[in-house]
């Protein structure tokens, strides 16, 4: 039988989180006051939408030419041709994506990557709104860019990663830019491996985060509002999610709660992902 005063005090630390986020409080850190060197479990019962960063939507459009993501003062179209004595899966390939910002128009060619471009899965801007990442799907695996809407320059993190001489840069899954400075954390990888990253765009500089285990796949990164911390939600074993959190000031990670199916639906909701 569970202790019930243990069960209250869980109980009135759910209550207090919305309070204590702004703060920077956490339930890992309250459950660690309680329960000092023990993993977070089961006081996380709930998701808590105050805690982070909220992400901006944008809304999706589509024509059998091209591809439209906006938001605002934002929009991007991306331009499709179809490819002859091609696959039918690979028939359609983005040739250029335009992006227009106040009076600024920026295009850029995707025609000429080697791994071409076959649809835009998401896009973000960053807090500052001097950034704009876009996540394109390819043939395998998926591309994220960056684009500098002061500059119009763009920069596609995969081929930094492999610069820097990292392997299994297949894909780019999960993302989202930081509440402060422009940085964006991520998760690159292979089918059957997943790393997290951040990227600092001014100091042109990476983080790369300590594995707590060989994740198989990373779907979802939500940074705190305070932006000194950030959740990522990561599969190991195959088909079973748990939480993680990554302290900016501690560089650590820690595991905060086992994630099921109906529960990771409720996190998905506040990423970036709109089809309206």
């Amino acid at each position: 039988m569970k202790n019930p005063r243990l069960k209250y005090a869980t109980a009135f630390l759910s209550s207090i989180v919305l309070v204590g986020s702004v703060s920077g409080f956490s339930i890992a850190n309250a459950n660690s006051t309680l329960r000092p060197n023990t993993h977070v479990q089961s006081s996380v019962n709930t998701i808590n939408p105050s805690v982070y960063q909220s992400v901006t939507k944008f809304k999706k459009s589509e024509t059998p030419h091209q591809v439209i993501w906006k938001e605002k003062n934002v929009s991007l179209v991306a331009k499709k041709m179809e490819l002859e004595n091609a696959p039918s899966s690979e028939k359609s390939v983005i040739t250029s994506i335009t992006i227009k910002t106040g009076e600024q128009n920026y295009t850029i060619k995707t025609d000429g990557y080697n791994d071409k471009l076959r649809d835009i899965s998401s896009a973000v801007l960053s807090p500052s709104n001097t950034w704009l990442a876009i996540q394109a799907q390819r043939s395998a695996g998926d591309t994220l860019l960056l684009i500098n809407l002061k500059t119009g320059k763009s920069t596609i993190v995969n081929d930094l990663l492999k610069a820097k001489g990292k392997k299994n840069v297949e894909s780019i899954a999960a993302y989202n830019w930081s509440p402060k400075e422009d940085q964006i954390a991520f998760s690159y990888g292979d089918t059957s491996s997943s790393s997290i990253a951040i990227y600092n765009t001014k100091k042109d500089a990476f983080i790369y985060l300590p594995r707590e285990t060989d994740y198989i796949s990373t779907s979802l990164i939500l940074w705190h509002k305070n932006g000194k911390s950030l959740d990522y939600i990561s599969e190991y074993p195959s088909d079973q999610k748990k939480l993680y959190r990554y302290s900016m000031d501690s560089k650590k990670v820690k595991p905060v709660k086992k994630i099921s199916q109906n529960e990771f639906q409720k996190w998905f909701k506040l990423d970036k992902y709109s089809t309206n």
